[in-house]
């Protein structure tokens, strides 16, 4: 099924618009004049930082800075899961509720049940894991997490991915883990998840999955001048913020 390519790129603008007010909003809060004093007097109370000293407006800075760095890490993520998501409610005309469904209070990145896709769409879906993944879904669908990295550094994340593939075996959905970045995955975890019972596609192999189940490649919705445009103006105008805000006049 062909898809509506102004409407979803006007979609994907709005999400984009929500994440990149976000960033601005942390510069103004975190850069400011109260923020900074609170943070000056923090490192003065301190009876370590004061001994390196670490109590200067410049390491002030450097702390904000690397909060503002995992800030953009964290959204930046947030930011590329929507593409897909757009994308799969647009090809297969299933409800933002349908793509991505909660289970045990776990949102799925993607969720395609055959339940709710036309009979073609299941046969195309069916077809596309068998090409890639060399498994046929003979049952409910499948469920798909995405990571465009895969480092996971705590337990946590790695708890919640086999409780995730539980989770997808038990309603017949065949667990897929797509991770873009053919240099991040670590290969213990990954073990781990697929002993879970998860499928992982890595690197091209991923990318290729998903163009093709969603008809699209996802990284041509970034490149699209409107989105692009939209990016550089708002990146741009957070800089400028970081540049004439209190603190960092400071440094």
């Amino acid at each position: 099924m062909a898809f509506d390519e102004k409407k979803l790129e006007q979609q994907f603008i709005n999400q984009l618009r929500h994440h990149l007010n976000g960033w601005r909003r942390k510069v103004s809060d975190d850069f400011s004049k109260e923020s900074f004093d609170a943070e000056l007097n923090a490192l003065n109370g301190d009876p370590v930082y004061p001994k390196f000293h670490f109590n200067s407006a410049a390491y002030v800075n450097i702390r904000f800075m690397g909060r503002m760095s995992i800030s953009i890490g964290r959204r930046l993520g947030e930011i590329y899961d929507k593409v897909p998501r757009l994308l799969a409610a647009a090809r297969y005309n299933i409800t933002p509720a349908q793509v991505a469904p909660k289970f045990g209070g776990l949102e799925l990145d993607i969720g395609l049940r055959f339940s709710e896709l036309s009979d073609d769409d299941s046969v195309f879906v069916q077809n596309v894991c068998e090409s890639h993944a060399g498994t046929r879904p003979e049952q409910n669908g499948i469920g798909i997490e995405i990571r465009y990295n895969f480092n996971p550094n705590d337990s946590s994340r790695l708890r919640k991915d086999v409780d995730m593939a539980e989770k997808l075996i038990n309603e017949k959905l065949l667990p897929i883990y797509l991770v873009f970045s053919s240099i991040s995955p670590r290969d213990e975890a990954i073990a781990r998840l697929k002993r879970a019972g998860w499928i992982f596609l890595v690197g091209q192999q991923g990318l290729d999955f998903a163009t093709e189940l969603l008809g699209m490649d996802l990284t041509s919705v970034l490149d699209r001048p409107a989105v692009s445009k939209e990016i550089k103006e708002e990146i741009d105008g957070m800089m400028t913020d970081i540049k004439n805000s209190y603190a960092f006049k400071k440094f």
